[in-house]
């Protein structure tokens, strides 16, 4: 058995206490810890930037491909194929591929980075089927929202079909992508959908998605979604309130401009209140995603709000200064609190 460092720590320091208490013998100690070894960790932080290099060079391939060179509008006005054809046979290639991941994982169930990485043909092709299909729609109206639903749809599907986090991720963005656009086209195309802009539209998004990984975690075919649901939720949910605490809930973005920004402090008030409670709560309860977005966002509220209400005002020096000395402060508090559970352990 394989463990990284941190999960050979805790068996380690589990295997000597029950030596210390007589728990189990020596030899009974020394066949525990020879059962398992160190992960080789530079051998997962090298598949890690391997998969990201790969999903940007695909990412890079489609785009050069398919938006700069149009290579699939030359093949299909050349052979006279409509869009319909086009988008049929984009299909059966992704139901191809979809079949071929499944038969890949089987054969490598443990090569994660390697998988996923394949999954992104899935994810390419199906966007492009759906394209095609949507734009041979008589009844599309302009209604951009129903792509988006369909490709929700299928990103799903597929997701739970193959168990795949990234596909998992691109159907909570598709997801995302289709509230706004429905939300716009049931508006009639104004700012507002039921007395709300598009920030207060998104926080609420993202805190259903956020608040649904509980509901995910009790569903058997799902449960193994529920940390990516959990992370992309709190993610948009953060990023929302930012925006929202930065416009309020305006809906004019020409008269935005001409209002002073201190016209919306109680919604950047509110927005700090909500990350300092955030990460009290994540303190207490040791929830290390939850902290840690918290303080990233916290910090980008602290910035935030100096270039609305003092970047003209103070002197940025001693600004700075005293924002380092605080953060210094809560770092080493942080470290204070380390040493004080480690020594509880």
């Amino acid at each position: 058995m394989e463990l990284d460092k941190k999960e050979a720590a805790v068996v380690d320091k589990a295997i000597q206490y029950w030596e210390e208490n007589a728990k189990i013998s020596p030899d009974t100690a020394n066949d525990l810890r020879n059962s398992y070894k160190l992960r080789n960790a530079n051998v997962d932080a090298i598949a890690i930037y391997a998969l990201i290099s790969a999903i940007s060079c695909g990412l890079l391939a489609f785009g050069a491909l398919v938006i700069d060179e149009k290579w699939i509008e030359l093949l299909r006005k050349k052979w006279g194929f409509s869009e319909t054809i086009v988008g049929i046979g984009f299909s059966m290639l992704a139901v191809l591929f979809v079949v071929l991941a499944k038969r890949r994982k089987k054969k490598f169930p443990t090569a994660t980075a390697s998988n996923e990485t394949y999954n992104i043909t899935i994810l390419l092709t199906i966007g492009i089927a759906i394209t095609y299909w949507t734009r041979s729609f008589l009844n599309f109206e302009g209604n951009y929202a129903i792509p988006l639903l369909i490709a929700t749809i299928a990103y799903g599907g597929v997701a739970i079909f193959l168990r795949s986090t990234l596909l998992w991720a691109v159907m909570i963005i598709s997801l995302a992508g289709w509230w706004g656009a429905q939300t716009h086209f049931w508006s009639g195309g104004a700012y507002r959908f039921a007395g709300m802009n598009y920030p207060l539209r998104m926080t609420l998004f993202g805190l259903v998605i956020w608040g649904s990984s509980q509901l995910i975690a009790k569903v058997k075919s799902l449960a193994s979604f529920k940390d990516e649901t959990y992370n992309i939720g709190l993610f948009l949910f953060l990023l929302a309130g930012w925006t929202l605490s930065i416009f309020g809930n305006y809906d004019d973005l020409s008269g935005w401009t001409a209002i002073k920004q201190s016209y919306f402090w109680y919604w950047a008030a509110g927005f700090s209140i909500l990350l300092a409670g955030l990460i009290y709560y994540a303190l207490q309860h040791k929830l290390d995603t939850l902290r840690d977005l918290s303080l990233v966002f916290f910090l980008l509220n602290i910035y935030t709000r100096y270039f609305e209400y003092f970047w003209d005002r103070t002197n940025k020096g001693i600004f700075f200064a005293i924002l380092a000395l605080s953060f210094w402060f809560v770092g080493r508090k942080a470290e204070q609190w380390r040493s004080r559970e480690s020594a509880k352990n």
